[in-house]
């Protein structure tokens, strides 16, 4: 069976790997990713801190090794029907079977926060702690958007901002957090909203639960409902609304997400799956986007004829909160109802205690982790010579600076 995995993230990859042992040499596998490289974007929230930079691997060699093939580009347009998906740059690519792991659309979360999208995006942010502890800025208010996101990296920015503020002595800067949330991180339940609650107090951080942010203005941020006026902020910080990928020849609900089922099958059509941020299941989380890949990697492999029977989608919610101090380790049996099974924890509850749980990725960039990262402070780029020469003697690989916010690199001299 031919396999075409559309997408460089947590879901492409763990789909990859659990494949390579599941079917083994019955399917052959290509990875169509817009980068080359995946970066490991949980920890970017520690970035702004003085965290040394997130790590960044290398997905050529990833592919190489879990013996797939690899292709440069982006996924354009779905035809079920003639089985070929179609790039960007209008590549035509033909499959047997097709699993999409393009993730969401990030957009602006609030109007006029400081939206914090993850890695290259946490500049903006770095600049407000500049203005906090240079005393230019007093009011911060943190804001979990409305519609589809993951809200734990923002509590894990306000904690952490908060311990800087005590550990500078910076007595008069007020932070605030608002979430649209009964309580904060709910999807853990009661015990863990306590928790967090009571971090949130301890370190001095006003909760407003059950409100809706509209905008950040002049006179601070605007709620829905807003019969008590705005909250005071002289800046907002917010994270990315989220989109579904909205892919020409796939089916989407209102959101632009993919309906699937338990089993990752894309609703309507034949051969095709889909798993993680960009399908319609509401949590948008690594953790969970890994189990999502490993129903439908199980549902490949048996109609490529392994002998096993695939199990659907039950997802088990693991969120590892950073707070600037001891981490908070969060697990919740969300497929099994309110109040089953759920814990916090200060210790790990699982293993190995990364930020992404994923079955077969996690065991796997551990193992690798050195020989697969990518050198620091820059990214391979192949330089053409002669721009009409084919990959050999004339073409040369050279590590370009680092991307900007924006995606671009910066002008850079040859070497000799």
């Amino acid at each position: 069976m031919k396999l075409l995995v559309a997408g460089g993230g947590v879901a492409a990859l763990e789909a990859v790997i659990a494949l390579r042992e599941l079917a083994e040499e019955r399917v052959s596998v290509e990875l169509l990713s817009p980068k080359a490289e995946f970066a490991y974007r949980p920890l970017a929230v520690a970035e702004p801190f003085g965290s040394d930079p997130i790590m960044r691997y290398d997905l050529l060699s990833m592919a190489d090794d879990l013996g797939a093939s690899f292709r440069l580009g982006t996924l354009h347009e779905v035809d079920a029907k003639e089985r070929v998906v179609r790039t960007t740059r209008g590549d035509e690519l033909s499959w047997d079977s097709l699993l999409v792991a393009v993730g969401a659309r990030m957009g602006i979360g609030i109007e006029g926060a400081v939206t914090v999208k993850g890695p290259g995006y946490t500049g903006r942010f770095r600049s407000v702690i500049r203005e906090v502890q240079e005393r230019r800025l007093r009011r911060l208010t943190f804001a979990v958007p409305p519609g589809a996101s993951w809200p734990l990296p923002l509590y894990e920015l306000a904690l952490m901002t908060a311990g800087l503020v005590r550990a500078r002595g910076l007595r008069k800067v007020e932070l605030r957090f608002v979430t649209p949330e009964a309580e904060p991180l709910e999807l853990f339940g009661t015990q863990a909203s306590q928790a967090v609650r009571n971090m949130l107090d301890e370190r001095g951080i006003e909760l407003y639960t059950g409100h809706y942010p509209a905008a950040a203005e002049e006179d601070g941020l605007t709620l829905i409902p807003g019969e008590d006026g705005p909250v005071p902020a002289d800046r907002v910080v917010s994270l990315p609304r989220l989109r579904g990928p909205a892919i020409a020849g796939l089916p989407s609900d209102a959101g632009g997400f993919i309906p699937v089922d338990l089993h990752g099958r894309v609703r309507e059509l034949e051969a095709v799956f889909a798993a993680g941020d960009a399908t319609d299941f509401p949590i948008k989380q690594g953790g969970i986007a890994t189990q999502q890949a490993d129903a439908a990697a199980q549902a490949i492999a048996a109609e490529a004829g392994a002998q096993l029977q695939p199990e659907p989608f039950r997802p088990v919610l693991r969120g590892l909160l950073l707070t600037g101090e001891t981490p908070r380790f969060m697990r919740a049996e969300v497929s099994g109802g309110r109040g089953e099974e759920w814990e916090v924890s200060e210790s790990a509850l699982w293993w190995p205690p990364s930020k992404i749980a994923g079955r077969y990725l996690s065991p796997y960039m551990g193992l690798h982790h050195g020989e697969l990262a990518r050198p620091s402070g820059g990214v391979p780029v192949e330089v053409a010579l002669n721009p009409k020469a084919p990959p050999g003697p004339q073409r040369r690989t050279v590590i370009a600076p680092a991307q900007d916010e924006n995606g671009r690199l910066d002008a850079f001299d040859l070497p000799n």
